[in-house]
């Protein structure tokens, strides 16, 4: 391969990663309605944390592949930049973009990770009145059965004393 053949992959190697931190930034707005509803379950979550997993692995994958092109290029790029000029400046757009991109992806995924803790939160709450609740009943029919066992007993062994 030509070193013009892998400035082209690793021009089109951005643009492929431009394009999956866009679909990475719809997953973490999916995962914030996901986690604003509380009609939600925790598989929608787990399915979209699943889709957000792969995403990253090809991007980490994505990455790898590009440091390699780049390896093999990078000598002739700083000797040639004429000849690159525009190549490099698709590049610098593209890392720009990616740049942003990234750093919006961050912020978000902090955002939702306050939303995941008052979410959470709230769900163990719920767990905990629910168990309260159940003691409660539990403990009211305890003591009803009690209450009536010892009634039906001490009214059936009851003897008049006079």
């Amino acid at each position: 391969m030509t070193n013009q053949e892998y400035v082209k992959m690793m021009v089109e190697s951005l643009e492929k990663k431009v394009d999956l931190l866009k679909q990475l930034q719809g997953l973490n707005q999916e995962q914030k309605n996901i986690l604003e509803d509380n009609e939600s379950s925790p598989e929608d979550l787990d399915d979209n944390m699943e889709k957000k997993s792969s995403i990253i692995d090809r991007l980490d994958k994505m990455d790898e592949g590009f440091q390699g092109l780049f390896d093999k290029v990078k000598e002739e790029l700083n000797g040639n930049r004429d000849a690159y000029a525009g190549d490099i400046k698709s590049m610098q757009e593209l890392i720009k973009e990616i740049t942003d991109l990234s750093a919006d992806i961050q912020a978000k995924e902090m955002q939702n990770k306050e939303l995941a803790k008052v979410r959470f939160s709230h769900v163990r709450t719920q767990i905990r009145e629910s168990k309260h609740g159940q003691k409660a009943v539990a403990s009211y029919y305890a003591s009803m059965m009690g209450n009536t066992g010892m009634r039906g007993l001490n009214s059936g062994t009851r003897r008049n004393k006079d």
